[in-house]
């Protein structure tokens, strides 16, 4: 009988043993897991005007498949750890809400050059010039339209919203130019539809 309980606890012994080695094992893993990708997040989203939009798209792939193991392992991390987790996530999402916005601010200043022309400078334009620079506008979507995507439809269309803000400030704009002016946003809104017909067909 004592034998049998010698065997017993040095079974138990081992046991218990294997068991907090496994623990430590997992939190070791945890552990370098979190580091690595903590290190990751901070040098991916330094400098973020540097990185071309290919190496951001790079990045987000990276950014998925980093999370998705760590997700896995989630269910062994302490409630710091997991509070930890949640805020590196939080400071990649930011970073990338702050990275398209920079982009598409850099689309609009090259969007407004080449549809504007000379008025791409918003503040340039008066009630005496404002009719045209929605003629500039129109010709410029006129030549280039038959190349256009579904993206640059879109942008076409902030670039009419921008010029649209900077008419609504001013005053005194002559009955014939609003005139002028409201046949050109016709124009725009008809052909914007036609190319979406298109792309549906």
């Amino acid at each position: 009988m004592r034998r049998i309980s010698i065997w017993l606890g040095m079974l138990l012994f081992v046991v218990l043993a294997n068991a907090c080695s496994s623990a430590k094992e997992a939190e070791m893993e945890t552990e370098d897991a979190l580091s690595d990708f903590r290190s990751w997040v901070s040098n991916t989203t330094s400098n973020l005007a540097d990185k071309t939009e290919e190496d951001w798209q790079r990045a987000k792939a990276d950014f998925r498949t980093r999370t998705n193991e760590l997700d896995q392992m989630e269910d062994n991390f302490s409630s710091e750890v997991k509070e930890e987790y949640k805020q590196l996530k939080q400071q990649f999402n930011d970073a990338d809400s702050r990275y398209m916005d920079t982009r598409q601010q850099a689309q609009m200043v090259e969007w407004q050059s080449s549809l504007l022309g000379s008025y791409a400078d918003l503040s340039t334009i008066n009630n005496t010039n404002v009719r045209e620079a929605y003629i500039t506008f129109m010709e410029n979507v006129r030549q280039n339209k038959g190349t256009w995507a579904d993206e640059d439809w879109e942008m076409a269309k902030m670039v009419l919203e921008t010029l649209n803000k900077r008419k609504a400030e001013l005053s005194d704009i002559p009955t014939d130019t609003e005139v002028k002016i409201k046949a050109l946003q016709m124009e725009f809104t008809t052909l914007e539809t036609a190319a979406d017909a298109n792309d549906n067909n």
